[in-house]
């Protein structure tokens, strides 16, 4: 795959020039800067996935194009500077900020080129007067389902893998229409609407295996949101010696009981696998829905049975 990877300085520039123009044309742009075209819209692509810390879409610097990909687009505008709105030369405070902010992509290959992610930490550590670190261990090569994944979110290319579920311990073989790559807690994710339900998921990409591409995204709908349409909340109880399950799965609306039980409200888009959920989970979520409670208890119960039918038909002469 060719490198995108631009000169700090030039990132620099850039962002300040959108700034203060507004919306312009690429071409107008690059003669202005002193670029070409493709080394502009790479420039563009690696800004946006820069920021300050916190990674949330306020945080990261953000633009506004006129077509669906900024590799298409004739109009750009850099819509949130992240500070960065006027040309500058990093003081050690700035330059520290910055390479924190850059940190959290390392070790996550599928989100950005970690050669070139590299080169730009050491030159911020050197703007900072820092003194340079050990040299790191040497890293095995980038694993090549995130070259795929990296590359399929950039091309507009839809998704086919292997997809192993943690809540019901079941592996699947998944087509995706991807939209966007995020990171949180330590790990990366792509988000983009399963051909197979029609809806939009989430999947964490280590758990994602035999990556490939399978032909042009199809459109895609506006993404929901958490708490929107499409996305319903049931309240469940995580007890106290179980808190630790709090790191293993993204609860909403987490409230701590005086005695130390949780309050949680469970997220889904569909009450099957919510239902699966809870069957896999029993020993550290319970809804707090007596119906639902119940339900969950006759599933495990019925489940039980056939074990107990299949071990008598073993042993009968």
């Amino acid at each position: 795959m060719t490198s995108r990877a631009v000169p700090l300085a030039t990132l620099l520039s850039v962002v300040p020039y959108f700034h203060t123009r507004g919306a312009v044309h690429v071409d107008e742009a690059a003669r202005d800067l002193g670029m070409t075209e493709k080394q502009l819209r790479d420039a563009l692509w690696q800004l946006w996935s820069c920021g300050l810390p916190g990674y949330g879409p306020g945080d990261l610097i953000d633009l506004a194009f006129s077509s669906e990909d900024l590799d298409d687009a004739e109009l750009v505008e850099v819509t949130f500077t992240a500070g960065i709105d006027r040309p500058v030369r990093l003081t050690a405070a700035e330059a520290v900020t910055l390479e924190t902010g850059l940190a959290i992509f390392l070790d996550h290959p599928e989100v950005v080129d970690q050669t070139a992610l590299r080169d730009l930490l050491r030159t911020l550590r050197a703007a900072a007067g820092v003194e340079a670190r050990a040299e790191e261990p040497s890293r095995p090569d980038t694993p090549p389902d995130a070259d795929v994944v990296r590359t399929a979110l950039h091309d507009g290319r839809a998704l086919r893998f292997v997809y192993h579920s943690a809540s019901s311990d079941t592996s699947t073989t998944r087509v995706v229409d991807p939209a966007r790559l995020s990171v949180s807690d330590g790990h990366s994710y792509v988000h983009g609407v399963d051909r197979g339900t029609g809806q939009w998921r989430t999947f964490r990409t280590d758990r994602m295996s035999g990556v490939e591409e399978v032909g042009p995204r199809r459109a895609l709908g506006p993404e929901p949101q958490d708490g929107g349409a499409g996305v319903l909340l049931e309240r469940a109880v995580v007890p106290a010696a179980a808190a630790w399950f709090l790191d293993e799965f993204g609860f909403h609306d987490v409230v701590r009981r005086p005695d130390g039980d949780l309050d949680v409200s469970i997220a889904y888009h569909d009450r099957t696998w919510l239902v699966r959920f809870l069957l896999g989970h029993a020993d550290v979520v319970t809804p707090s829905d007596p119906g639902l409670a119940a339900e969950i208890a006759d599933r495990a119960t019925a489940g039980l049975a056939l074990y107990g039918a299949r071990d008598d038909s073993v042993s009968s002469p």
